[in-house]
Formats: structure tokens, C-alpha cells, sequence
């Protein structure tokens, strides 16, 4: 198979799959956030005190973007700031009950959609998702270290 067979699979995978796990839109897990506001809260809740340049460059999105969200996280009462003590210029990240309680129940909704997904295929056929995913993703991960 071709290189740019292999593009238009990705790119027809991922047209299948944004849809199908309904990534796309504003109401991720019919919440009134856009999945990227939801993956920040995930990112705080996993990485407690980390900073918007880490958010920014694990997520690789846009320093300003992530700067917007933080912003209306933190407005809403969902986040803190906190000057770092070991570099002042930086702030660190907490999530507040209301953000860990968002951020927990993110991760329940996005199980038990997933979960809800996996439903019908046999013992058999989930171990081979399992397996197409980890090497779905070591294969793209040494693409990007290749950059």
C-alpha cells in the first residue's frame, strides 16, 4: 500500500471516529462545554499544579487558547491559580471542588460512552481493538518523534 493510502485511511478513520464518539460539537458528554474545555479539566485533574504552557504543549494547542479557557475556568469557579514557588513567573493550576467534581464525572460519562460503544463485540474481538489502538499509537508516537 502507498504512503498517501495510508493518509487517506488515517484521514478517513478519523472522520469515522470524532463523529462516532461524538467529539465534535459544543455539548461534549451533553455537558455545555466543547471537548478541548473538557480535556482540560482532565489534564488539571491528572496533573494537579501543572501549568498552561504544559496544557498547551500536551495538548498542542495554541498557548493564547488555552489562556482563554483557563481564564473562563477560572471564572466560572472551577480552577485556581497559584503563583509557583520555584519559578514566580509561573502559575500553577488547581482544580476546585466544583472542577474535580466536573473533571470525575468527564471521566465516568466518558467511560460508560465508550463502554457503551465496546457493547456488542466478543471477548476476542476487544482484545484486537486493544491491540489495533496501542499499536495505533506507538506507531504515530515514533512518527512524531521522526519530526
Amino acid at each position: 500500500m502507498e504512503r498517501q493510502d495510508i493518509v487517506e485511511k488515517v484521514r478517513a478513520f478519523n472522520r469515522f471516529y470524532l463523529p462516532a464518539l461524538n467529539l465534535l460539537g459544543n455539548h461534549y458528554l451533553g455537558s455545555e462545554f466543547g471537548v478541548t474545555y473538557a480535556r482540560i479539566f482532565y489534564e488539571i485533574y491528572c496533573h494537579e499544579g501543572c501549568n498552561a504552557a504544559y496544557i498547551a504543549k500536551s495538548m498542542n494547542i495554541d498557548k493564547g487558547y488555552v489562556s482563554r479557557i483557563l481564564a473562563s475556568h477560572e471564572k466560572h469557579g472551577f480552577l485556581i491559580r497559584v503563583t509557583s514557588e520555584t519559578d514566580r513567573r509561573s502559575q500553577e493550576l488547581y482544580l476546585t471542588d466544583e472542577g474535580k467534581r466536573r473533571a470525575e464525572d468527564f471521566i465516568v460519562k466518558s467511560n460508560q460512552d465508550i463502554g457503551g460503544h465496546l457493547e456488542g463485540l466478543s471477548d476476542r474481538e476487544l482484545q484486537q481493538l486493544g491491540e489495533a489502538v496501542d499499536t495505533i499509537v506507538r506507531l504515530l508516537k515514533k512518527g512524531e518523534r521522526a519530526k
